[in-house]
C-alpha cells in the first residue's frame, strides 16, 4: 500500500523493510538473552543530523521532496565493527520515509562516524529516524535516540484544478438556482422564521453537542481526530444542502434562506462553542482566532450567483426559464464530480480511514438528517420545509471547518492534514442516504407517469343520443354556432 503512495519503488521499499525486519528480530533476541550469561547491553550513541550544513534536531520534509542528510556519531564500543544501519520507526502500518543508501560498513566510515544519506518523503506524518551499530553476527552493539520526522502533503496541481472547477460549477449551479427563487416566498419566510429558527436550533445546539458527544466516546484516545468532528459539528449549513434540497423536492427558497442565515449567525456562534469546549478537547491548539474573511467568503461567494439568478428572472425571463431547467443537470454533474474527482484529489485520506472515522463521518450528518426532520414535523411544517430543515441541518460547511483546523494546528503541522479526515469523511459519507432518496424519488415519480399515462379517458359514445360531442368535432363555425339556430328559432 505504501509503494503505491509512494509512486513506486516496491522492491526497495521491501528490501528496507526485510533488513528492518531483521535488525528489529535480532535487537528482541538480544533483550531475551540479556540476563544470560555474556550479553553486552547495547550502549546509547549520541546523534547529530545536518540539512545543508545547518544542525537540526527534527527533519521536516514534503511528498517527494528528497533531503540530504549527513549524520555524525558519537560513540561506538571498543573493536566495534559490522554495518551501521539507518531505519525508520513508524508508529502507523505505513512508512513515511524512503531512506537511501541505509546501511554504511563500519570499516568504510571515518573515525568519527560520519556519513551522508538521501531521506525522500513518501506519505505525509510523523515517524522516527533511528541509527544502530549491528555487529558482522547480528549482535546489536549500540543504538542512538530516535529523531523526528515529519513529513508533509505537497501542494499538487490536481487540488488547484479541483478548487477551480468546484467554483466555477457553484457559480453555475447556483445562478440556475437563482433563477427559481421565489423572493415573494422568501419574504413571507422572513416575516414568520419559524422554520429558519428550527433550523438554527438544530445547527447551533444539537450538532455541536452530538459531535462532542460522539468524539468523546469514539476519540477520546485521539485528541486532534475528535476536535475534527468537534469543529465540524459547529459548522454552519453549505456544500451541497441547496442542490440537495432542489432534488429531493423541498423547499428551495427556504433552504437558501437558511444557508444565509446560519452562515451570518455562525460568525458568533461557531467561535463561542469553539472558545467553550475546544481547549478541552486539544490544549495545545491556537483557537484565538478564527478566520472570518474565509466565513464572509462563504457569505459572500453563494449570493453573487444567486443574486445574479434572481435579476435573469426579472429582466430575461426566458433566459431564466431556460436556466432553471438546466438546474437538475447541473446539479447531478456538480454532485458526480465532487463525489469522484474530490475522493481522487483526498485519496490519502483513506489511509486513515478506520472503523470510528466511518462510524461518525455517517452518523453526525444522519442524525442530523433525522433530528432536523422530526422538530420539523412536531411544528407541523409542510413537506417540503420539512426537507428544506433536515438536508440544512445535516449538511454542513466542511470547507469552513477545514478551514479552522488548520489555523488552529498550525505549528503541529502536518497534524491539521491528519484532522481534517473527520470533515472530510464526514462530506464523503453524507450523501449516501440523500443520493438513495433521489434515486427512490425518480423512481417514484417514473412509476406514476406511467400509471397516469395508462389510464384512458372516457369513452364516447356515437350512438348515444346523450352523448356531448368532443371538442374536436365542435367547432364555432357560422355552420353549428347558436347564431344561425336562434334564427331557424325565430322563423
Amino acid at each position: 500500500m505504501v509503494a503505491v503512495v509512494s509512486g513506486g519503488g516496491a522492491t526497495s521499499y521491501l528490501s528496507q523493510m526485510v533488513r528492518q525486519m531483521s535488525v528489529k528480530v535480532t535487537l528482541l533476541l538480544v533483550l531475551l538473552t540479556a540476563g544470560g550469561a555474556r550479553a553486552d547491553t547495547p550502549i546509547v550513541m549520541g546523534v547529530q543530523l545536518f540539512v545543508n550544513n545547518t544542525p537540526t534536531e527534527v527533519l521536516d520534509v514534503t511528498e517527494k521532496e528528497t533531503l540530504v542528510v549527513s549524520f555524525q556519531l558519537d560513540a561506538q564500543p571498543e573493536d566495534a565493527s559490522g554495518l551501521v544501519v539507518v531505519q525508520e520507526n513508524s508508529a502507523d502500518s505505513f512508512g513515511h520515509v524512503k531512506i537511501w543508501p541505509d546501511s554504511f560498513p563500519l570499516k568504510e566510515m571515518e573515525g568519527d562516524l560520519t556519513g551522508t544519506f538521501n531521506m525522500t518523503g513518501t506519505f505525509l506524518g510523523f515517524s522516527k529516524l533511528q541509527f544502530l551499530l549491528v555487529a558482522p553476527d547480528g549482535e546489536l552493539r549500540a543504538l542512538s535516540n530516535e529523531t523526528n520526522v515529519m513529513v508533509q502533503r505537497a501542494d499538487k496541481l490536481h487540488d488547484q484544478i479541483f478548487t477551480a472547477a468546484m467554483i466555477i460549477l457553484v457559480a453555475i449551479a447556483y445562478t440556475n438556482m437563482g433563477c427559481a427563487i421565489d423572493l415573494e416566498i422568501i419574504k413571507r419566510t422572513l416575516k414568520k422564521p419559524v422554520a429558519p429558527a428550527i433550523g438554527l436550533a438544530s445547527q447551533y445546539l444539537f450538532m455541536p453537542l452530538t459531535s462532542y458527544t460522539l468524539g468523546y466516546f469514539l476519540f477520546s484516545d485521539s485528541p486532534a481526530l475528535w476536535l475534527g468532528l468537534f469543529i465540524n459539528g459547529c459548522s454552519p449549513g453549505g456544500g451541497g444542502s441547496n442542490i440537495w434540497t432542489y432534488l429531493l423536492g423541498g423547499s428551495l427558497d427556504l433552504s437558501v434562506t437558511m444557508t444565509f442565515v446560519s452562515t451570518i449567525v455562525a460568525f458568533g456562534a461557531m467561535p463561542m462553542w469553539v472558545y467553550l469546549l475546544a481547549s478541552t478537547i486539544f490544549q495545545d491548539g491556537n483557537f484565538d482566532y478564527i478566520p472570518y474573511s474565509k466565513m464572509a467568503l462563504m457569505v459572500v461567494g453563494p449570493v453573487l450567483p444567486c443574486v445574479l439568478g434572481v435579476a435573469l428572472k426579472m429582466l430575461l425571463p426566458k433566459v431564466a426559464k431556460v436556466l432553471e431547467k438546466l438546474l437538475t443537470p447541473v446539479a447531478v454533474i456538480f454532485i458526480i464530480f465532487a463525489s469522484t474527482f474530490g475522493v481522487y484529489v483526498n485519496f490519502y485520506i483513506f489511509y486513515y480511514f478506520t472503523w470510528k472515522v466511518a462510524v461518525v463521518g455517517m452518523a453526525l450528518p444522519w442524525l442530523g438528517f433525522l433530528f432536523g426532520g422530526v422538530m420539523a414535523i412536531l411544528c407541523k411544517r409542510q413537506f417540503a420545509e420539512v426537507v428544506a430543515v433536515s438536508i440544512e441541518t445535516g449538511i454542513q460547511n466542511t470547507g469552513l471547518a477545514i478551514g479552522v483546523i488548520k489555523f488552529a494546528l498550525q505549528k503541529f503541522s502536518p497534524l491539521g492534514d491528519i484532522t481534517v479526515v473527520v470533515p472530510v469523511a464526514v462530506a464523503t459519507l453524507t450523501p449516501i442516504p440523500l443520493l438513495l432518496a433521489f434515486l427512490s424519488k425518480r423512481l417514484y415519480e417514473r412509476r406514476r407517469r406511467s400509471k397516469l399515462e395508462g389510464i384512458d379517458g372516457p369513452c364516447e359514445n356515437p350512438d348515444d343520443p346523450t352523448a356531448s360531442p368532443s371538442s374536436s368535432n365542435l367547432k364555432m363555425t357560422p355552420a353549428n354556432s347558436q347564431t344561425p339556430l336562434s334564427r331557424d328559432l325565430k322563423k
